[in-house]
């Protein structure tokens, strides 16, 4: 089957005025705009990491129901040691008061016992204690003695030989007793006179 083309379409006339120009089309662009805006923030929101949770443990110290009268009973332990304290203290204060009047007391009986020793010595010294023959400057001092012995038996001697002419004087007496010893005599020779003191 053959086809006959037809006939060709009319020409458009053509006027002496220009046909005014068609007005542009901005609805595509903006539609491009926003397109454009969605797809970045996809990809902006889809390339953001998402935030890491982080877990940390608190401890929280939550005091006991008698955290009130464990204080208390630990403020008065603290004015019992207080109060304890003061006490030995005191005591300790008492103790060096009584270390300082012994130490005083100590000191005034070491001065006592010397002043006896002293009165001591010098009563043995001064003192002829009984019977025998004393050298005179080495047992017994020269001086005026005396006895309250009975029946008192004395000598005075220039030796110690035993013979007679060495008795300077010498005397039987009965009651209190009176000799006289010089520098010069040798010794002194006494027997039942009991002690002679230096007077």
């Amino acid at each position: 089957m053959t086809l006959t083309p037809g006939p060709p379409p009319p020409r458009p006339q053509s006027s002496g005025k220009m046909q005014s120009a068609k007005k542009p089309r901005t609805w595509p662009w903006i539609v491009g705009i926003v397109a454009a805006l969605g797809i970045g923030g996809a990809v902006g929101y889809g390339s953001t990491p998402e935030p890491e949770v982080i877990t940390t443990e608190v401890e929280i110290e939550v005091e006991p129901a008698d955290m009130d009268e464990r204080r208390a009973i630990l403020d008065e332990r603290e004015e019992e040691l207080e109060q304890r304290s003061s006490e030995l203290d005191e005591r300790s204060g008492e103790l060096d008061t009584r270390d300082e009047e012994l130490q005083t007391l100590a000191s005034e009986l070491d001065e006592r016992d010397e002043a006896l020793t002293a009165t001591e010595t010098e009563i043995e010294e001064n003192t002829i204690p009984g019977s025998g023959v004393y050298l005179v400057g080495e047992d017994i001092k020269p001086g005026t003695y005396r006895s309250d012995g009975g029946r008192c038996y004395w000598a005075r001697l220039s030796g110690t030989s035993g013979e007679f002419e060495h008795i300077i004087a010498n005397d039987n007496v009965e009651g209190t007793a009176y000799v006289t010893i010089a520098t010069s005599d040798v010794a002194f020779e006494t027997s039942r006179c009991g002690e002679w003191t230096l007077q």
